[in-house]
């Protein structure tokens, strides 16, 4: 009797540390899912901001040198339109060729730049005011561990950016900085 005993005892031991072991698997699977999304996200923000970044270095030169943020300006308008004054002009087409350039030298890049869980990056959205830069991006990530009764496997992750370029303080000269 007592020897049946020990093994019902036994028995239920093993089944509880299989159970904890499956349960540890699980949550480990789940955690490196989670993190490998959340690296994953933060690569696609970065990309989305180095595409965003370089669109807004391509100014419109024709309307940065035709008086706008000169030192006589402010002069002429009234002090609400200072701030507008502080804002650089931008090409928005040559901003687009700019963004989509940087996202396909990104997309070809090696692995040691973009992230291995990492699709083809998608420009999704673009916007341009002439002053400010706005892009949508979108990627879809592959999980290191499919999630499982779930069927989940890939994810689609989504980045927005916007960017301006603005004058620093100082004295502008025909859109030079002299001071």
């Amino acid at each position: 009797m007592v020897i049946k005993s020990l093994k019902d005892e036994e028995g239920s031991i093993s089944l509880l540390i299989i159970g904890l072991f499956v349960v540890t698997l699980f949550a480990i699977m789940a955690m490196t899912d989670i993190a490998s999304i959340a690296v994953a996200q933060r690569s696609l923000i970065q990309a989305t901001e180095a595409a965003s970044q370089q669109g807004s270095h391509v100014l419109d030169l024709d309307a940065y040198y035709q008086g706008k943020g000169t030192i006589f300006t402010p002069f002429l308008q009234n002090r609400n339109s200072a701030k507008e004054m502080k804002r650089i002009p931008l090409d928005c087409s040559r901003g687009y060729s700019e963004v989509v350039q940087e996202l396909r030298d990104w997309n070809a890049s090696s692995t040691s730049q973009k992230r291995i869980e990492l699709g083809e990056l998608v420009l999704s959205g673009f916007d341009c005011d002439g002053y400010v830069i706005s892009i949508n991006t979108q990627v879809e990530a592959t999980l290191p561990f499919a999630i499982p009764f779930a069927h989940l496997s890939r994810v689609e992750l989504h980045a927005g950016v916007a960017t301006e370029n603005q004058r620093g303080k100082g004295l502008y000269l025909f859109g030079h900085r002299i001071l």
